[in-house]
């Protein structure tokens, strides 16, 4: 088994909690390390040709986005509701355990429609709990503890790796436009929540899923903060 963060899903097993967060931080950094020089490279080249691209296209995650929206939203999308839906569609389900992975499954339909797709519509969404019941309903009831160990054995690893990836690509619906031209500035931007999702994701597995809602949380925190100070600035 590799060294690399989503290649280690039973470090609980042989370390402390205090140490799996020293790895899942060292591993960050490195990640953001590497993010940053792809960065740099990417918006040399986009410059070499005359193009900004951060003109072009806004990124709904960066605290600047933010500011022209009312703190009181920033601060139920950014710090609550971001942390527990996002992880709940990637990393709730990761616990291989049947119960767990049946009320992942079910209210994957209704997150989906609410956070991703904004459906306000009350009936769309009853539907949708209902047949989220129903999947819950029949997970439960056609397969086994049993069952959910022995995959996890097989599929733990596969599933982190997709679950850090789909994570990254996931924020390319944070751009407000995307086009070709865009695409590669884009993908070299979503490595930064990539490597966020490879520390979620490894902190879920090992620590538990409100871990991966904490550090979420607080990975958010300080643009929320920096978006707080600007306003006080202002006021003074």
């Amino acid at each position: 088994m590799g060294i690399f963060l989503l290649n280690r899903p039973d470090d609980r097993d042989t370390q402390s909690k205090g140490r799996i967060i020293v790895n899942m931080l060292i591993w960050l950094v490195i990640l953001y390390a590497g993010y940053l020089v792809l960065y740099v490279i990417c918006m040399g080249i986009y410059g070499a040709n005359g193009v900004i691209p951060t003109k072009l296209t806004e990124y709904g995650t960066d605290p600047y986005y933010w500011k022209e929206q009312p703190f009181w939203q920033t601060i139920l999308w950014v710090l609550i509701l971001a942390p527990l839906c996002e992880e709940s569609m990637f990393r709730l389900g990761l616990s291989f355990k049947r119960r767990t992975v049946g009320l992942w499954a079910g209210l994957l339909p209704v997150v989906v429609a609410w956070y991703v797709f904004h459906c306000r519509v009350w009936f769309i969404l009853l539907l949708l709990a209902f047949a989220g019941g129903l999947i819950f309903w029949l997970i439960c009831r056609y397969t086994t503890d049993e069952q959910w160990e022995n995959w996890r054995k097989n599929y733990i690893i596969p599933a982190m790796w997709v679950s850090a990836i789909g994570f990254g690509l996931f924020h390319l619906n944070a751009f407000s436009v995307l086009n070709w031209m865009l695409l590669p500035f884009a993908l070299v931007k979503v490595l930064q929540p990539m490597a966020d999702g490879c520390a979620f994701t490894y902190a879920r597995v090992n620590l538990g899923f409100w871990w991966g809602v904490l550090f979420h949380f607080t990975k958010n925190l300080p643009g929320v903060l920096l978006i707080a100070s600007d306003l006080i600035l202002r006021a003074i």
